[in-house]
């Protein structure tokens, strides 16, 4: 019952990331950065225009950074809160699906169906 509930994780948290798109925006903010040294390496922009333009990539970054925090937070916080009211509850045990949240053949298996699965619904959204 507990491996259900550690998978019950996994699953909760992909699809909340999903959800939150917190891949797009991840990706989104490598953009950014990428355009941000793109500006600096620049010689023919004079000082003024990058400042401009590295001022709004940092508002930008720093925004990104708030919802990739905070949404990460949530994406792990919801689960596993689930499943603290299911040992509240009696009906699992939040201590031992945390140890094997944490076990090494867990967390492979885990990884890889996830990027499997990833590129699966990747590949079907195309």
């Amino acid at each position: 019952m507990s491996l259900l509930g550690a998978s019950l994780v996994v699953v909760l948290f992909g699809l909340l990331v999903h959800v939150l798109r917190l891949v797009p925006r991840a990706k989104e903010a490598i953009v950014v950065s990428r355009a941000s040294a793109d500006v600096m390496r620049d010689s023919a922009l004079d000082d003024d225009v990058k400042e401009k333009a590295l001022q709004k990539g940092a508002v930008r970054l720093l925004y990104l950074s708030f919802v990739l925090l905070t949404g990460s937070t949530v994406a792990l916080a919801a689960p596993l809160g689930v499943i603290w009211l299911l040992d509240l509850l009696g009906l699992l045990s939040l201590e031992t699906v945390t140890a094997i949240l944490l076990r090494w053949d867990f967390i492979l298996f885990a990884t890889v169906v996830g990027v499997a699965a990833y590129i699966f619904f990747e590949r079907r959204r195309r």
